[in-house]
């Protein structure tokens, strides 16, 4: 006789967390495709908008670091209200934000983008470490690795949809301002939901069954049987002399800065370059030059550049 199927609310608590991280990329690529109206409304140069990119990371650096020690302390439900709510904040204050240092700040609209990009860094730097400390909670030993991939699907899945979305939202308002108060409400709409549903364990879940959570004691009680670990705690600077993890550390680092920095420069490089209309794909269809970009990268003589029309 089959035993009957164990209940999986917790598959809903992974694919929630995957739509958070999913807006969290959205939210920090999307001044990427506001330059071409930014730039001029504050007389920005290239070299302005290189700070203005960069003083996000300032941000997310500290807020990386200290989000997994939070959440060890506080539980991954309070940093998620709390970041998400923040970054959510931030992201609307972006609309405003050189406004904001022209008013406040000594005249310096630059001072006041630095401020917002900042503090907007900071917020959004625990997601990755909170994901982690959620799945740990939430999932089997055996489901942990399927997990946190699709938790890091929103990496390249928030960089494909960024553009659409982002270049979507100020052609249908017509206000670079816009885009940056809609992606706010959006994910501050998408955290209320997703903290009616999310708990720091699944023991302190009432929607998960009774028989999910002796599904879970099992099978980590069965993992630790397995793994017999040692008693001692291992001290913090033994992982620096782990050379899996400094490998695993030095390719993230690769993969993070190739992915952002196409997120934040591509964009502005193909206005400056090939004068190229962001919303032009998006009421044409898909347009030639992507694939006269390859051959000019591979060095084609046939190669001549499109101009997309402006409407």
């Amino acid at each position: 006789m089959k035993s009957a199927a164990i209940p999986s609310f917790r598959y809903q608590i992974f694919f929630l967390i995957m739509l958070m991280a999913l807006l969290n990329y959205i939210d920090r690529g999307a001044i990427s495709y506001a330059s071409a109206s930014i730039l001029p409304e504050y007389g920005f140069d290239k070299a302005d908008w290189g700070n203005v990119l960069g003083y996000f990371g300032y941000g997310y650096i500290l807020g990386a670091l200290i989000g997994g020690i939070l959440a060890d302390r506080f539980g991954a439900k309070r940093i998620w209200l709390i970041a998400g709510a923040t970054w959510s904040i931030f992201e609307i204050c972006t609309a405003f934000a050189g406004d904001l240092g022209l008013a406040f700040m000594g005249g310096s609209a630059m001072a006041g983008f630095a401020t917002i990009r900042v503090l907007f860094g900071f917020a959004e730097g625990p997601a990755y470490s909170v994901i982690n400390k959620s799945v740990a909670n939430w999932a089997t030993p055996r489901e942990r690795g399927f997990v946190v991939s699709v938790g890091l699907l929103s990496t390249p899945l928030g960089a494909l949809l960024t553009a659409p979305i982002a270049v979507g939202l100020q052609t249908l308002t017509g206000d670079w301002r816009s885009m940056f108060v809609v992606l706010g409400v959006v994910s501050l709409a998408l955290l209320i939901f997703f903290m009616t549903r999310f708990t720091n364990t699944p023991d302190e879940n009432p929607r998960v069954s009774q028989a999910e959570r002796d599904y879970l004691r099992q099978e980590r009680a069965a993992a630790g049987n397995a793994s017999a670990p040692a008693d001692d705690v291992t001290p913090v600077w033994h992982f620096f002399r782990n050379k899996d993890l400094l490998l695993n550390a030095v390719g993230y680092f690769s993969f993070v800065y190739v992915t952002f920095l196409l997120l934040t420069w591509t964009p502005k490089y193909l206005q400056d370059q090939f004068h190229y209309n962001l919303s032009y794909p998006l009421v044409h269809g898909h347009d030639p030059l992507d694939r006269r970009l390859f051959h000019r990268a591979a060095g084609r003589q046939d190669f001549r550049p499109v101009v997309a029309p402006h409407r």
